[in-house]
Order: structure tokens, then C-alpha cells, then sequence
């Protein structure tokens, strides 16, 4: 398997399981809010964005581990002042077919 098809493959199955969760999440937010109708608004965006929050910032930690892990060929991570780390794709210029000014 090349990098850019396990990039995309683990990168899709992160985020499957992330809207997997997120709809658990959903599903507890509503139970634990019927649970206390007096506040079940505030129970439910306790819960929801309390699983939410840390389950999407995981993924995209890990989304990005992975496309360190599986860069494309030529492309790697460097630290760029002002940026951190980015992703960079090299390109190596083919030589010029005639030299100029050097005569043989």
C-alpha cells in the first residue's frame, strides 16, 4: 500500500469513529437530560460538548500524526518560523540543457 492510501484509509476510520462517538453522544446528552427535566437544556451541553470537545480535538491530533507518519513521497514536516510545523513538498529542477557562457 502506498502512503497516500493509508493516509486516506486511517484518516477516514478517525473520523468515522469520531461522528460514531459524537452520535453517542448525542444519545447520552438526551439521557442524562431526561433524567433532570428542571435543567435539561444545560445537562445536555454539559454532556454533549463535554464528550465532544475532547473526542474532535483528539482526531484532528491524530489526523495530523498520521499525515506525519504517511507523507506523501517528497513532502516532510519542517519547523517554520512564525508557522510550526508544515507539511513541504520538495522539488528537485531538472539542469538547464545548455550552459550559458561556458563554451566547450
Amino acid at each position: 500500500m502506498t502512503s497516500s492510501y493509508k493516509r486516506s484509509l486511517y484518516s477516514s476510520i478517525v473520523r468515522i469513529v469520531a461522528n460514531v462517538v459524537m452520535i453517542g453522544a448525542v444519545f447520552l446528552g438526551m439521557y442524562m437530560a431526561s433524567r433532570s427535566p428542571m435543567s435539561s437544556m444545560s445537562t445536555f451541553c454539559l454532556w454533549f460538548f463535554g464528550i465532544s470537545i475532547p473526542v474532535w480535538m483528539g482526531a484532528f491530533a491524530l489526523i495530523r500524526k498520521i499525515r506525519q507518519i504517511y507523507a506523501d513521497e517528497g513532502a516532510t514536516y519542517i519547523e517554520l518560523p512564525r508557522q510550526g510545523a508544515s507539511l513541504v513538498y520538495w522539488r528537485v529542477l531538472e539542469q538547464p540543457q545548455h550552459h550559458l557562457g561556458i563554451v566547450r
